[in-house]
């Protein structure tokens, strides 16, 4: 079977449900990783407690955990994930901070101002687009480029190879 043959029996994979089941199922299984991941760590980075509030928990709130979120979004929603994977940490440093301006912040602790706020916010955001882009990494290597699942929209309306050079 020649190279040409084989280029145009190019079987691409079936995605496992459509884009937007994709997403809500990459979504919500990334913004459970993150917010479970702040509760373990016991980390609110919406307060302030003071230099001694950044420690090494706070360092991986902020840093691995998104990195871990965008891995996990990624490897579900596929193809474009690293694009998709900013949603969940804005969604839940969103609903942290509006949260704790409402009901007030705890004793000894004061809300950190929004420009902060927005800085740490776009920050996970960054490390959680890394991971996502990680993700996209690891698919890539499992399944290659075009047998990629999602990619089969995105594949070459003729699949022919431009030819092969001949040795003179």
């Amino acid at each position: 079977m020649d190279v040409d043959t084989q280029t145009k029996n190019i079987a691409f994979q079936k995605r496992w449900a459509p884009t937007w089941q994709r997403f809500f199922v990459a979504f919500f299984a990334a913004t459970i990783v993150f917010d479970l991941g702040h509760r373990l760590l016991d980390v609110q980075i919406e307060l302030f407690w003071g230099i001694s509030g950044y420690n090494f928990s706070w360092v991986l709130a902020m840093y691995a955990l998104p990195v871990l979120a965008g891995i996990v979004f990624s490897l579900i929603y596929g193809w474009g994930g690293k694009l998709l994977s900013h949603l969940p940490p804005m969604f839940i440093l969103g609903i942290n901070y509006y949260s704790t301006m409402q009901t007030g912040a705890p004793e000894g602790a004061s809300l950190i101002p929004l420009m902060w706020w927005g800085f740490f916010l776009i920050l996970n955001m960054e490390f959680c687009a890394i991971g996502g882009f990680i993700g996209e990494l690891l698919l890539r290597y499992h399944y290659g480029t075009l047998d990629m699942p999602g990619t089969a929209d995105y594949a070459p309306a003729d699949s022919e190879r431009l030819p092969d050079r001949k040795k003179e």
